[in-house]
């Protein structure tokens, strides 16, 4: 879905282009591990904030006393350990350019600084692995997303970056709510295995070929809707299984609805679940093109 979405914002792309774009799919895991390095260097520089509050020549008791929950985060403490430095090896000269450059760890930590919910975070001495995990999240749902800075920051790196910003972020607040063990962390690969490569690439490429084709059967339809009311990532999604329905014989209908319904949930909007539900019913119910089970 990310990869085709940015696609069509670059819609200009040449057919060899289209090749390197596809398969940069594996700078997903460069930004995975990038954010967290991001989230681990601003724990770490927030040490260095308090013991400089410490010698201010008038300093308040809070200065005095500060609260160390963000630096000894149990979440974070996880990639603290040796057997991460392998993951994070593409990706640390990057994280240290971006902090001497432009101060960003500083830049980071007082936003979260300012933050309401990292008050709250604060205001107890003992927090759990849970607490910590939820404090992370809301990191990621406050702080990233909002940053314009960081993400302008992440586009000079990487051009595609800015398109994956938003899912990564998604994927990363998905794992730790789901209490991921750490082993589900390493990740090396975007792909399980070489037929879950074939699967994608026949997506994405199938997709955009079909794409014309997708335009008219989708505007034909979805009732009282024309293409450009439509969210970009609802017509993404729909595209998507659409080629399932028409060229994967092997994957039941029911699977395709129930898996971009899901989806929708996580990367769209409140409604798009029923309207992209409501859609593919329809498409099923109307099409003789696609075979019967």
């Amino acid at each position: 879905m990310q990869s085709l979405y940015s696609y069509y914002c670059l819609s200009n792309l040449k057919e060899k282009e289209r090749k390197e774009h596809l398969f940069d799919v594996s700078q997903l895991i460069s930004l995975f591990y990038l954010l967290i390095k991001i989230l681990i260097r601003t724990s770490n520089f927030s040490k260095d904030f308090h013991a400089s509050n410490k010698k201010k020549f008038f300093p308040t008791e809070k200065d005095l006393n500060p609260n160390y929950n963000f630096f000894e985060n149990k979440f974070l403490k996880i990639f603290k350990n040796d057997d991460f430095n392998n993951y994070f090896k593409e990706i640390n000269e990057i994280s240290e350019k971006l902090n001497s450059n432009h101060d960003l760890d500083r830049k980071i930590f007082i936003e979260i600084y300012k933050s309401e919910f990292y008050l709250n975070y604060t205001k107890s001495n003992k927090t759990t692995y849970k607490t910590d995990a939820n404090f992370i999240i809301q990191v990621l749902k406050n702080i990233f997303p909002q940053y314009s800075f960081l993400k302008e920051l992440l586009f000079e790196e990487n051009v595609y970056w800015i398109d994956d910003y938003e899912a990564v972020i998604i994927f990363l607040i998905n794992k730790i709510k789901n209490n991921d063990k750490v082993e589900s962390f390493k990740i090396s690969t975007p792909f399980k295995n070489n037929d879950d490569k074939s699967y994608f690439t026949f997506l994405f490429e199938k997709t955009i070929e079909k794409n014309k084709d997708f335009d008219k059967i989708i505007e034909k339809n979805s009732a009282n809707w024309d293409l450009e009311r439509i969210a970009s990532i609802d017509m993404i999604l729909l595209k998507m299984g659409l080629t399932e329905f028409f060229f994967l014989e092997d994957l039941p209908y029911k699977v395709t609805l129930n898996e971009y319904i899901e989806i929708s949930k996580s990367y769209s909007t409140k409604k798009s679940s029923k309207f992209i539900n409501g859609v593919l019913d329809n498409i099923l119910i109307s099409s003789d093109e696609i075979r019967k089970k």
